[in-house]
């Protein structure tokens, strides 16, 4: 499938229509912005199977838990916009000024959403920011076509136009939007384009929120259960065949337990997808053939300078990738230079947990740091001595669906936060106000 591209000559007025949109102040009411996400929740309850299709269509992920954690992240809004939007008071220097701060909407915000996650990357962003009383246009990615254009005629059904705005495209239509001017630029993806994004941003000063990535790393310590933890690094890595962004990218582990957690990630995979996972209907694939073909490079790399203990295979022609253990792997080897995003998974032999500790602080700064650990000692010196969007302990991937605490990255993978309370923060101006009656002058 293909989706209709808009024509790049029309962006500028689409922009010019939602910023002139805006500054009729409708958002500002909160009923208002009530309106216009139970609209969206109509969109996704009343499509909650062909959204599950156009997934399976582009990456034959089967139904999962992402339809429901946008349901659950809008219904958030709805039922506690006046306590998430509220002012609050604080003194003056005068007993009489009223003083507060005030969460000011930004105004028309640009969201470029991601294609490994085609609806809930894309529909959070939107409906954090209507909570903020902000509109929107919206730029999903042409990677997940069939979820695109679902995607396009959900929004074109349900929601008010003054509200959002859909615009598709590749290359040529994200450049022509990034040239025009927006209150705020929210963005989820590679690092690299997260670069290109911050440039453009930057002519015009406009504040960014950047949802990147990296190579999030697991530590595994002696004072663990290797099986449980080699089922939950198995599962998760296999997750959308590994293009996660917060997915296992290497594990450090001790030399004496690298044998049984292989056999821990061997057995759970054969659990989830029988003897041989190319021949597994609900085995996940490679969303294109280019991402398919930068795996196999990376596999034909890893098998000259490492050691590939369980899988290794590949079929173009059905874009698929085994799930793959290496080991003898060096820090200077090419698997451990860039986010794999697929699932290979490299096992870095670290007997000693301040190695483990200084290796994670030789690079860039993870999206989520993982331990599995029993010992709380052992957890909070990991926890203190490092840096990463996240930590999560004896799970994984797991604190991104609270929507109670804040999920963005640091450094390199990434710029500001978003979920529940963080969402609108991101999306708000927080507005000094000060009044001090004429009879105090």
């Amino acid at each position: 499938m293909t989706v209709e591209y808009t024509p790049v000559s029309a962006i500028p007025k689409i922009v010019a229509d939602m910023k002139k949109a805006f500054l009729t102040h409708r958002t500002q009411s909160l009923e208002f912005r009530k309106e216009q996400l139970r609209a969206l929740l109509r969109a996704v309850t009343e499509n909650e199977d062909a959204m599950v299709e156009a997934i399976r269509a582009d990456l034959n992920r089967q139904k999962d838990n992402e339809v429901p954690t946008i349901k659950g992240a809008i219904q958030g809004f709805i039922n506690n916009l006046e306590d998430l939007t509220k002012q609050t008071n604080v003194a003056g220097f005068h007993e009489k000024d009223e003083c507060s701060i005030r969460l000011s909407p930004l105004g028309t915000v640009l969201v470029i959403g991601a294609w490994n996650f085609p609806m809930m990357l894309n529909i959070e962003p939107i409906a954090g920011a209507i909570a903020a009383g902000n509109n929107v246009v919206l730029k999903p990615s042409e990677v997940s076509a069939h979820s695109a254009h679902l995607l396009t005629q959900m929004i074109e059904k349900y929601m008010d136009p003054q509200v959002v705005q859909v615009v598709n495209g590749a290359v040529e239509e994200t450049s022509a939007l990034l040239k025009e001017r927006f209150d705020h630029i929210f963005y989820t993806g590679g690092t690299e384009v997260g670069r290109i994004v911050m440039i453009a941003a930057a002519k015009n000063l406009t504040p960014v929120t950047l949802e990147l990535g990296g190579k999030c790393p697991v530590i595994v310590t002696e004072h663990t259960d290797i099986i449980k933890a080699a089922q939950a690094i198995a599962g998760v890595k296999t997750v959308n065949c590994g293009q996660v962004c917060l997915t296992v990218d290497y594990v450090l582990c001790p030399k004496h337990l690298r044998e049984s957690l292989i056999q821990g990630c061997i057995a759970t995979w054969k659990h989830l997808f029988t003897e041989d996972s190319a021949t597994c209907a609900h085995y996940p694939k490679i969303i294109n053939a280019r991402q398919h073909a930068r795996l196999e490079k990376l596999l034909a790399t890893v098998k000259e300078q490492n050691t590939v203990v369980f899988g290794g295979r590949s079929d173009a022609s059905k874009r698929y990738i085994e799930p793959t253990i290496v080991t003898g792997v060096t820090l200077k080897d090419e698997i451990m230079q860039d986010e794999i995003f697929g699932p290979i998974l490299p096992i870095v032999d670290c007997d000693n947990l301040q190695d483990a500790i200084d290796i994670i602080n030789e690079r860039e700064h993870p999206l989520a740091l993982y331990v599995f650990s029993d010992d709380k000692a052992e957890v909070e010196k990991v926890i203190r001595e490092t840096r990463s969007g996240g930590v999560t302990v004896n799970q994984l991937v797991t604190h991104f669906y609270n929507h109670n605490l804040p999920f963005g990255g640091v450094g390199n993978s990434g710029i500001g936060q978003y979920h529940g309370k963080f969402s609108i923060d991101t999306f708000s101006h927080k507005r000094a106000i000060m009044i001090r009656s004429q009879a105090h002058l």
